[in-house]
């Protein structure tokens, strides 16, 4: 008995539908760069021709269909672009910096210590960043204090302290 030949599919040109399925990835991909702004679409490797398709996309109003037939032009601009490198770009900028991450939890501890410790806590705090003034940690931990019952005036003095705080923890 004969044993039947191995066929191997990835030689194979891909399929219609699968040439369907990336272009519409790819205008996705497109209608995500509509959502950026100036400065974070200057950071991406994008051509300058898909640059003015996207200002005329955020120029168009948004009846008639104006709109949807720019992002399917897009699209078709976006098809000569390296839409991969595009793609990483785009989720290493959506990703959150995990030193930025550590950093806000850090001031956010530290706040937290100040707002329900005691003498020790802001001891702590000025000994670990010595720049800080102990006065002004005192005194909006204070405020904190004296503004618990105003759930307003409480949020407020809470952010002027992890404000505070943030000036020191890199």
């Amino acid at each position: 008995m004969k044993k039947r030949e191995e066929i191997d599919w990835s030689l194979e040109p891909p399929s219609k539908s699968q040439l369907k399925r990336d272009m519409t990835n790819v205008q996705k991909l497109g209608e995500d760069l509509t959502t950026l702004n100036k400065k974070q679409l200057d950071k991406l490797p994008i051509s300058d021709s898909l640059r003015v398709a996207l200002n005329e996309f955020a120029r168009l109003p948004s009846s008639h269909g104006a709109r949807r037939r720019q992002l399917q032009f897009i699209g078709k601009v976006m098809r000569s672009c390296n839409h991969e490198e595009i793609q990483a770009e785009l989720d290493k900028m959506r990703a959150p910096d995990r030193v930025q991450v550590r950093r806000a939890q850090l001031i956010e501890e530290w706040g937290e210590k100040i707002l329900k410790g005691s003498e020790d806590e802001i001891n702590a705090f000025i000994e670990r960043w010595p720049i800080a003034e102990r006065q002004a940690l005192r005194q909006l931990a204070r405020n904190y204090s004296k503004d618990k019952d105003n759930d307003e005036a409480a949020r407020v003095s809470r952010r002027k302290l992890l404000n505070y705080i943030k000036e020191f923890i890199e």
